[in-house]
């Protein structure tokens, strides 16, 4: 079923509650459209204390109590309070406080004063009690992609058993608020990882805290579909944009390295070990040597309690020249909050006396090969990527500039005056856009009518680049 532009839809988290509904299969509800409202900057948490009405309505209005979800031939509808007590409670809000915190957005259990605007989660009573079954939550969201206010969504927390109990309601409740910031359903990441520990989710392959995720997805539910408002979704981007930048409060990351041991010679292929984890996950470990980075490593697996925690082994290139080797390494999570372990120093072969023994573009200092920071713009002659900032240098047989990954047909994907060219199924670089192919500008030859010889040149020399090593010498133009 299609979902159109400024359609309000009724979407539910099926998680399996403890007792009296079950799960039920996946449904929509069209109901009529209504006016947009500022971007919210309050989350009212109602624990329904003694008991909570709702009044069924063709409009959602926290501070009048209507809603669009209730069902039946009541109009007026009560909610059971919180059954779970003050301390499962106070979890649920300290965990909901962690999930929003990379957000500008106020999380509280306190009715807000009058003219703040705010969206409320209901996290009491059960399904039963606004006329519906067979669902764990269940909220209005819109076509459009647009952010509400004043809209009640609703965790049914007293159909939930006590296992896991505290992250399962938090997880359905950063859900159906999510939607009020028009979040559509997660399924999978772009890496071909199940979207389980996103909040946004229907999958239930991983357990833990779920957190909205800095990465790009597939939408869906029980299988894989277009988002909304274009083919995938960032969840994390997604709130950034329409509530702002806060300050995360969850642990940063640990990072721990057990192997080499510092001031000892090294052979050549030696693993770097590394424990690390983080309370939103180990997105990335990395090995840096003399202030390069050399080796990047992706996080473990999510499995049923979250990511545990893991060692990393990064092996050491057989590119980095011999010398004295300043190693460190860095634990990241999905938001890029950073760890960095303290400097081990060892020794690979003997120490370096002159750059002739360095990679391309280094330099030798007190026994180390190095490169000077990256200077190198888009644009920028270069003959080694270290030089240039963004890391990649790339070109024609006759022509190496600094350029950046893109994707082609995007418009803001390369800075002004470049375009992005493809180089190989789904990936391209930035190249000049005023570049054509006359005379022998670039060393034109017989192509496939309609493409331009210049263009099957960079496109081979940008392949051929992207793996050259660094040890590549040639006099920077």
């Amino acid at each position: 079923m299609s979902r159109t532009l400024a359609a309000l839809l009724v979407t539910f988290a099926f998680i399996a509650p403890a007792a009296a509904d079950s799960a039920g299969p996946t449904e929509t509800v069209r109901i009529a459209p209504q006016a947009h409202h500022a971007a919210v900057g309050t989350l009212f948490l109602n624990r329904c204390a003694g008991g909570c009405r709702v009044i069924k309505s063709g409009l959602n209005d926290a501070r009048t109590r209507a809603s669009t979800i209730p069902v039946g031939p009541e109009t007026e509808f009560n909610i059971t309070e919180f059954a779970w007590g003050d301390t499962e409670w106070n979890d649920i809000v300290t965990c909901m406080k962690e999930v929003y915190s990379p957000y500008k957005i106020t999380i509280t259990d306190q009715q807000p004063d009058p003219g703040i605007p705010y969206n409320e989660s209901i996290i009491a009573g059960r399904p039963s009690e606004i006329g519906r079954s067979g669902i764990g939550g269940i909220a209005p969201i819109t076509g459009d992609c647009g952010a509400y206010n004043y809209t009640i969504n609703y965790t049914f927390a007293n159909n939930y058993g006590p296992n896991n109990r505290v992250f399962s309601l938090c997880a359905v409740a950063a859900q159906e608020s999510g939607h009020s910031f028009g979040l559509d359903h997660t399924y999978a990441f772009a890496d071909g990882t199940s979207g389980c520990r996103d909040p946004m989710t229907y999958r239930n392959d991983c357990g833990g805290q779920k957190f909205f995720r800095n990465e790009t997805a597939t939408c869906g539910e029980s299988s894989p579909r277009p988002c909304d408002c274009g083919a995938n979704q960032n969840s994390h981007l997604k709130l950034l944009s329409v509530i702002g930048a806060g300050t995360p409060i969850t642990r940063p990351p640990t990072v721990t390295v057990t192997a080499p041991m510092p001031n000892t010679s090294i052979p050549a292929n030696t693993q770097v070990l590394a424990t690390a984890a983080a309370q939103r996950g180990i997105k990335t470990v990395e090995l840096w040597i003399n202030g390069y980075l050399w080796k990047t490593a992706r996080g473990a697996a999510f499995g049923a309690n979250g990511q545990p925690e893991s060692t990393y082994g990064l092996a050491i290139p057989p590119e980095v020249p011999d010398g004295v080797l300043d190693l460190v390494v860095k634990a990241k999570d999905d938001i890029d909050v950073t760890t960095t372990a303290p400097t081990i120093t060892v020794t690979k072969g003997a120490p370096c006396t002159s750059a002739e023994t360095c990679a391309a573009g280094q330099q030798c200092d007190q026994g180390r090969c190095f490169w000077e920071p990256a200077v190198g713009e888009i644009g920028e002659p270069c003959t080694f990527q270290q030089y240039c900032k963004s890391g990649l240098c790339a070109g024609t047989a006759d022509q190496q500039i600094c350029t950046q990954d893109c994707i082609v047909g995007v418009t803001d994907s390369c800075p002004a005056e470049f375009t992005c060219l493809e180089t190989s199924p789904n990936k391209g670089a930035c190249w000049f856009a005023d570049d054509t192919c006359e005379g022998a500008c670039c060393g034109c030859t017989v192509v496939e009518a309609g493409q331009p010889a210049w263009l099957q040149i960079l496109a081979i020399g940008l392949v051929a680049l992207f793996v050259v090593g660094p040890r590549r010498r040639r006099p920077r133009r």
